[in-house]
């Protein structure tokens, strides 16, 4: 088999359709709509659309990757809360009807596309006489990003005092509200982020219907962690908290027609395997070890608290050493961490880092990030040294 030069993530084919796979099963009357921001090779894309995948987006560009790729309109969500009036116009000439908001202001630029109130899906839904669809406005609310490790409140979403103003700007204006949406933050480390989510959700819910609004669908975002060594929920007690929300609302007599989450790390996180080598070693006040990959190249969500399990081909005595990425840049620093005594040559192996890393990564200092190659299954990460260089 060829070698390769570090660093080079290494992606398992397999391992991405288990992880699709696992979360069908544990939200079985949810569409994955798979936030391609994580890790838009096309190879995953690819793989995940063969197994009936939907998926998320961001901006004009990512939709038109997508649809370049086959994917079709119908598939793909436009969840950037904040979007220029341009783009919103633009996906929704390529068919992209599904986008969220999360103001009064947005929703201001969603006013010449709107269906009116009581619009249904299918019926009123037709094309309107310009000929773009109906815009499908999705309410993106805060909630508690309760045990994630990457918050994501603050810059997005609408606080319930917010609400009212909101739906009564729909209301005044004739505008249909087809769901809500909201994202528990990044990497979620334990159930309370979705159960703590979901009870605003529903409050939301009732809140909309007071202004004669009937939001259809619901969009549970992402959130969804990998194993970085520390205790996680899997996908099926995620699933258990989320149907069990569902089977209350019915009973109150509120069923979705139309239910989403977009998960990114979960589906790409733990099928990456990203191998580096140790370029420099500097002991003065403590220990430096200068690696091939950095914050600039490939790492930069280690600067925000995230730490990866790792292995190394070195041998024998450890000790704690900075780790940091080969550029003249001080930023260029990562976590501390307990490895074996490092010389230059040596390897290192992050795993669960299919996500965020080289999509992240620049050409910052003249530094490249890693090369992408996959392979059907990686049954003994060890085995990975061996393949470079």
């Amino acid at each position: 088999m060829a070698t390769h030069e570090t660093p080079v993530l290494f992606m398992d084919r397999s391992r991405i359709r288990e992880n699709y796979l696992e979360l069908k099963k544990a939200l079985p009357p949810f569409r994955i709509a798979y936030a391609i921001k994580s890790n838009s090779h096309p190879e995953i894309i690819e793989i995940l659309k063969k197994e009936g995948s939907h998926f998320e987006t961001a901006s004009v560009a990512e939709i038109e990757k997508l649809l370049a790729l086959g994917v079709k309109a119908e598939e793909i969500v436009l969840s950037n809360p904040v979007k220029a009036p341009q783009a919103i116009r633009r996906a929704l000439e390529h068919g992209v009807t599904i986008q969220s908001f999360d103001s009064v202001e947005e929703l201001e630029k969603f006013k010449e596309f709107s269906a009116p109130i009581g619009a249904e899906e299918g019926g009123l839904f037709a094309e309107k006489k310009d000929g773009l669809p109906y815009i499908r406005p999705q309410l993106r609310i805060v909630v508690p990003n309760e045990g994630s490790m990457w918050p994501l409140s603050g810059k997005f979403g609408a606080d319930e005092e917010l609400w009212p103003a909101i739906f009564q700007y729909m209301k005044d204006n004739n505008m249909r509200l087809d769901g809500i949406t909201f994202h528990p933050g990044s990497q979620c480390e334990t159930i309370a982020g979705w159960d703590s989510a979901l009870y605003l959700t529903w409050r939301c819910i009732e809140i909309a219907r007071e202004y004669g609004l009937n939001p259809t669908t619901i969009n549970i975002g992402g959130g969804l962690p990998v194993n970085l060594g520390r205790k996680i929920p899997t996908a099926a007690q995620v699933g258990k908290v989320v149907i069990r929300h569902l089977k209350e609302w019915e009973k109150k007599g509120f069923k979705p027609s139309n239910l989403i989450v977009e998960p990114g790390r979960f589906i790409s996180g733990s099928a990456g395997y990203l191998v580096s080598r140790v370029v420099g070693v500097a002991r003065r006040e403590k220990t430096w070890a200068f690696l091939d990959c950095g914050v600039f190249t490939g790492m930069m969500e280690t600067i925000d608290g995230i730490t990866y399990p790792m292995l190394f081909t070195g041998t024998g005595e450890k000790e704690t050493a900075m780790l940091c990425g080969p550029s003249c840049d001080s930023v260029d620093k990562m976590y501390e961490a307990q490895i074996s005594k490092p010389k230059p040559g040596d390897g290192i192996l992050f795993l669960s880092a299919g996500a965020y890393t080289s999509v992240y990564a620049s050409e910052f200092n003249g530094f490249l990030g890693p090369k992408m190659v996959f392979l059907d299954q990686i049954a003994d990460a060890r085995e990975l040294f061996n393949l470079v260089t």
